[in-house]
């Protein structure tokens, strides 16, 4: 039973790891670059909840990791995402991270069902899990 929850976990780690590939180079073309700032601050995470259960997080990163990386913070994400009373948000305001996890909906099913149908196979499963892999936000 152990060995199925692990097999399991890992499974929905690694799909959201392939997820989290497919929507950062997504987002990252989708979104409006004038100094390419936005754009370079655009990442992923794959973290476990409290319950050890694995999530997907997409997002922009803030002034403080960005200091880290030694880049500049992008303090205007959220007004291209949610735009302003002067403004609309981006992509004639429907913002760049939230259309494009929305117009990607099927893909990610996809790459989903690859992963989570690897359950019926336990060597199938075992070669698509790198335990070794970072889980990056490039």
């Amino acid at each position: 039973m152990d060995r199925v929850q692990y097999t399991i976990a890992e499974l929905s780690r690694a799909a959201l790891r392939d997820v989290a590939k497919l929507l950062r180079k997504r987002i990252k073309d989708a979104v409006p670059v004038d100094t390419g700032t936005l754009k370079k601050n655009v990442g992923t995470w794959v973290r476990k909840s409290k319950d050890g259960t694995p999530r997907l997080q997409v997002g922009v990163y803030n002034a403080q990791r960005s200091k880290k990386k030694g880049m500049k913070p992008a303090y205007h994400a959220h007004l291209l995402e949610f735009g302003t009373v002067k403004m609309q948000a981006a992509n004639n305001g429907r913002g760049f991270l939230r259309s494009t996890v929305q117009d990607n909906i099927d893909e990610i099913q996809i790459i989903q069902g690859k992963y989570l149908s690897a359950v019926e196979d336990e060597n199938k499963a075992l070669g698509l899990i790198d335990e070794n892999e970072e889980v990056a936000d490039d």
